[in-house]
């Protein structure tokens, strides 16, 4: 085996362009705004629950319920096999992308300021260069299929009995854009890497660009998909609480919370759902 590759891969940063100060005052006014909503949304659906449930005696059974109906997502396993998958696919990519973003941008500042002492440089720019692209498109394409999949599902092999509301709509197009221009994103990127290191990333090399380009060519197409494709996830920030992806955040916190007052009233909650026979729609 030539591992040669993987010992000296050493990878150089693309500068260009990119509108910080813009970026920075739309993010602080996104989150600002989501937070904002996510209190009210709180305040509003947990107005009716006892709040001296937080004590250490409840807060065990708090979490174990949260974590299989937000994170395992039991209901809708017991409800369709193939929307859970669907739904997992999901949730599972988007979890995997969002960590990887925090994780890549506390190294960059980190390097920035010296204080890594040289491991921070060493995963962006060396091995750990191909831990992240191997999970970058790993995750991305998870949720590409999770995706491309709900998508089908909705528009072409819908159940009678599953409305398809604009919001609905709007909000499968915009997460299935936000994926789509960053792999076009890294695409560009890789155009302009050695194909020793673009082929490590398997989903994102099919996104570069046919020929051979500098980085004088290609900055102003970074500078706008980057552009693109940033402002899109801060707008869906913005989106966001208006949006069911909310109701699938907090809802299972407002289930978690009433079901350990409902095992306090010894009411038949956890952890078995009484099973029901129920009708299969079509499609899952």
């Amino acid at each position: 085996m030539n591992a040669q590759p993987w010992r000296r891969i050493e990878i150089q940063p693309i500068h260009y362009s990119k509108p910080w100060l813009l970026f920075w005052l739309a993010a602080i006014f996104a989150s600002g705004y989501l937070l904002y909503a996510l209190c009210r949304k709180w305040r509003s659906w947990s107005c009716g629950i006892k709040q001296e449930r937080a004590n250490k005696k409840y807060r065990g059974r708090f979490i174990k319920i949260w974590l299989a109906e937000i994170v395992l997502q039991r209901q809708l396993l017991g409800l369709s096999s193939s929307r859970w998958l669907v739904h997992m696919f999901i949730f599972v990519g988007f979890i995997g992308l969002t960590f990887l973003s925090i994780s890549l941008f506390f190294f960059t500042r980190i390097s920035n300021l010296g204080w890594d002492g040289g491991w921070a440089d060493h995963v962006l720019r060396n091995e750990g260069y191909i831990l992240i692209k191997l999970w970058g498109d790993g995750f991305g394409l998870i949720l590409l299929l999770g995706l491309a999949s709900a998508c089908v599902r909705r528009f072409f092999f819908r159940p009678p009995q599953q409305m398809n509301e604009q919001m609905d709509r709007l909000l499968l197009i915009f997460l299935l854009w936000l994926t789509l221009s960053g792999f076009a994103l890294e695409g560009l990127r890789l155009s302009l890497v050695s194909p020793d290191v673009a082929r490590y990333s398997f989903i994102g090399h099919l996104f570069a660009p046919a020929g051979v380009f500098t980085l004088r060519e290609l900055q102003p197409w970074l500078t706008l998909v980057w552009t693109v494709h940033s402002f899109s996830g801060l707008a869906l920030l913005v989106y966001l609480p208006h949006s069911k992806l909310l109701h699938s955040i907090l809802a299972p916190i407002i289930i978690a919370r009433n079901a350990v007052e409902e095992q306090e009233r010894r009411d038949l909650y956890w952890p078995e759902i009484p099973k029901q026979k129920t009708a299969r729609s079509p499609g899952g």
